[in-house]
């Protein structure tokens, strides 16, 4: 089938949150996902960031590791992957065929239309059934309690990542209402592993852990010493032992533990030797595109996903810290809805110029606003017809020791030509 033209068609339908389509389309497909040792994952920032580093360290270890990845950055296939290699579109077409047939039927019985990201995580355990993964890592979509990948009963492991203001409309006005959601996917007697948070968010997780009899642990400030961090990596201290991680950016670190422990956890049955090898080995090669990813060396120029206050906030701290004296040349797409003028707040201060774009999305927030929005600040603003148009004329205006940052939003780094 033309699984492209299916796509176009769900990608109409939206956002709805609950797990009633979801759960009658699996019940069609046999319920693939009681078939796989889940890694569940929830958060606002750090999800595909824990994720990178604790598949990298479990292919090191030798095990099939599937992943679901949303959003994708290279292309659709990306969303799809086991060790790094993404599904086939010949693979794509298959299981898109046998889900449109069996979305059909649920349709016709019930009345139930399942969005595309409620296909796809349906999509991603019937791949991994069928590859006999040794591990499923999932990320939810948004929120937890109501989000498609919320149909999993039985994870090996539950993990929930920092946890910041994003999705107000849906998960609430504040840190605790939030959290609540995203605590949603704890799950009975299941274990549930907390990066580190505020206060309030370990107050509310600890407390759903123990209404749900699972044991909890938390990531804190001081379970690690960080050693060096440069503008492109970091070292670190953790029990007892030295890491190196080739992922810029002092919260990466704390994303690095939480993968950390989470494979203390999956490789417990090793020998401590063999399993600190592979932790070591598995961290050092880990990868993750739009995640402060250096794209080029003269000038220097970084894409990050920032795409809330509290990415943009970390995002600026990183430039603070290793470009004191620099100001910063960004491009700069956005989504309408998201809180793009506290955004502004955190990396403005920082800023000598912008260029900015819509991101080909129909909810891209338009040049012309956010160009007035930054321009409050005394910041000149240049309006570009799309990303690789900002960037060619950034990389035109630009000397080779300047700093040159892509951010503002994940959607648009499919888009991005190659940088030269």
């Amino acid at each position: 089938m033309d699984y492209m033209k299916l796509i176009e068609k769900l990608k109409k339908r939206g956002s709805i949150p609950g797990l009633e389509a979801v759960d009658g389309l699996l019940d069609r497909l046999g319920h693939p996902e009681e078939e796989l040792p889940i890694i569940h994952i929830a958060g606002t920032n750090g999800k595909g960031s824990v994720f990178a580093c604790l598949s990298s360290i479990l292919e090191e270890a030798g095990y099939r590791v599937g992943r679901f990845v949303s959003p994708s950055i290279s292309c659709y296939e990306e969303r799809f992957q086991i060790n790094g290699r993404y599904i086939t579109k010949d693979e794509l077409d298959r299981f898109y065929g046998m889900i449109n047939e069996a979305m059909c039927k649920e349709e016709e019985d019930s009345n139930l239309k399942p969005t595309l990201f409620e296909v796809e995580t349906a999509l991603a355990f019937l791949y991994f059934k069928e590859k006999k993964v040794d591990f499923a890592l999932i990320e939810t979509g948004m929120g937890g309690m109501l989000d498609a990948t919320n149909v999993i009963k039985h994870p090996v492991l539950t993990v929930i990542s920092s946890i910041s203001y994003d999705h107000k409309a849906m998960l609430g006005d504040t840190l605790e209402e939030i959290a609540f959601q995203k605590a949603g996917i704890i799950k009975e007697n299941c274990p549930i592993l907390l990066s580190e948070n505020p206060p309030e968010v370990s107050r509310v997780i600890k407390e759903q852990a123990r209404n749900k009899n699972a044991y909890f642990k938390e990531i804190r400030t001081q379970d690690y010493k960080v050693t060096e961090e440069t503008a492109f990596s970091n070292r670190f201290r953790w029990n007892n032992e030295d890491y190196t991680l080739n992922l810029p950016g002092r919260h990466q670190i704390s994303n690095a533990v939480t993968a950390l422990s989470a494979s203390e956890y999956l490789l417990k049955d090793m020998l401590p030797a063999e399993r600190i090898k592979y932790q070591k080995a598995g961290l050092e090669k880990a990868v993750w595109p739009g995640r402060l990813e250096i794209l080029k060396k003269r000038p220097l120029f970084y894409r990050d996903g920032a795409h809330n206050p509290d990415g943009a906030g970390k995002l600026a701290d990183f430039l603070e810290k290793h470009f004191t004296n620099k100001k910063i040349i960004y491009i700069m797409g956005v989504l309408k809805d998201k809180e793009y003028r506290k955004m502004l707040e955190y990396l403005m201060p920082l800023a000598r110029t912008v260029f900015v774009f819509r991101p080909e999305n129909e909810r891209g927030l338009c040049a012309d606003i956010l160009a007035d929005e930054i321009r409050k600040f005394g910041i000149s603003a240049v309006i570009c017809p799309d990303v690789n148009e900002a960037v060619r004329q950034a990389l035109a205006v630009a000397k080779e020791d300047d700093v040159l940052v892509a951010c503002g939003s994940l959607s648009f780094m499919g888009e991005m030509e190659e940088i030269k």
